[in-house]
């Protein structure tokens, strides 16, 4: 996979959500006091980015995806809750399918909570080690 950013990332959560529901207004800086439901905000929680084994690292991506919904009723939060689960299964970055991988969701205060890690490996640029310079080689043969 190219060298993939953070915002690489949130960029397409956000282009996967657009896709699925085009009407709903995505917010992923803070929420305003003036929310008018139905919306999404979309939070990176805390990613992580772990050495495996020389080159290779992997990266984790938890993502909270916050629904408000018009009416805040727990029926209307599940139905929701089913939608993202097929909506952000899989998601596209740099041209590359993610899928992803523990979803969960809860409802806290009348908003819905819609948990999902995106993962995958990234491999560091080699290091750039200048070549070696001439060398002469002098041979003779001793009878």
């Amino acid at each position: 996979m190219p060298q993939v950013t953070i915002n690489d990332v949130r960029y397409a959560v956000n282009a996967a959500l657009n896709a699925a529901f085009p009407d709903v207004p995505i917010f992923g800086e803070e929420i305003k006091q003036q929310l008018s439901p139905p919306g999404f905000f979309v939070r990176l929680l805390e990613p992580a980015h772990t050495q495996e084994l020389g080159r290779r690292y992997q990266r984790t991506h938890p993502f909270d995806v916050h629904y408000f919904a018009p009416e805040r009723k727990n029926d209307d939060m599940y139905a929701m809750a089913e939608q993202l689960t097929s909506a952000l299964q899989e998601i596209h970055v740099a041209g590359r399918p993610v899928r992803g991988t523990g979803m969960r969701f809860e409802v806290v205060d009348e908003v819905l909570h819609f948990f999902v890690n995106y993962n995958f490996q990234v491999w560091a640029s080699p290091p750039d080690v200048p070549a070696m310079q001439t060398l002469n080689v002098r041979e003779e043969i001793k009878l």
